[in-house]
């Protein structure tokens, strides 16, 4: 089993490929700013050189198996978190949305009959959060909602399609927050308390190996 995986050095990706590592399955990673072993890519690029480099990531004679769309935009940490509203929006618009269109029309033509794709929204984007912020992730993650829901219905029943839509993960801004802003914070969210990258990893492998009906979103929380 190949699995295709961008986004791949950020927490949840690298949870995702030590666990799809350990239980044999074969990982090409994809980020922007690639650890050794992975590949160049910033889902940015137009599609021609994103497809350009999916398709030279594996052998000619391969398929992939499976393909998550793990990258987006952090627009909560340093400088971006300053830039204005709709500067915010562009970025996670670009990245986020855009960046999974794009990278899902590159694999399709080397994925295998039966193969998964998996995007990733927010759990949040179902409901609507309080705060500048929340309304710029949600607006994304819902469109990926929305992408992924009619995806489905456009691969069936070639390809199966799923979204993993986690709650508030322990990531390395999460990390940055004192005590009390990290209570404050997880107190006002859906899920109540903080998820840990190794859960959500562990249900995106869960949906690779046995995924349920295309077009599912599955809240982790």
């Amino acid at each position: 089993m190949i699995v295709g995986v961008t986004g791949v050095s950020g927490g949840i990706g690298t949870a995702l490929e030590a666990q799809l590592t350990a239980d044999g399955i074969s990982v090409i990673g994809f980020a922007r700013n690639p650890h050794p072993g992975h590949q160049t890519l910033d889902v940015t690029w137009d599609r021609e050189t994103i497809s350009a480099r999916v398709a030279g990531a594996i052998a000619p004679s391969q398929l992939f198996d499976g393909w998550v769309n793990l990258a987006g935009a952090d627009i909560l940490q340093g400088d971006v978190r300053k830039l204005p509203y709709l500067s915010r929006l562009h970025l996670l618009w670009t990245t986020d949305v855009e960046g999974t269109i794009k990278c899902t029309q590159a694999v399709l033509p080397r994925l295998r009959p039966g193969g998964v794709i998996i995007n990733i929204a927010w759990d949040e984007a179902l409901t609507g959060a309080q705060g500048a912020s929340a309304e710029l992730y949600a607006t994304a993650k819902a469109a990926i909602i929305g992408y992924s829901a009619s995806l489905a219905r456009s691969l069936a029943p070639t390809f199966r399609v799923g979204v993993i839509a986690p709650g508030w993960v322990k990531t390395r801004w999460a990390a940055s927050l004192s005590p009390e802003q990290r209570e404050r914070l997880i107190q006002q969210s859906r899920s109540q308390h903080w998820i840990s990258a190794d859960r959500v990893a562990g249900v995106i492998m869960e949906w690779l190996k046995a995924p349920g009906p295309s077009g599912t979103v599955v809240t982790v929380s």
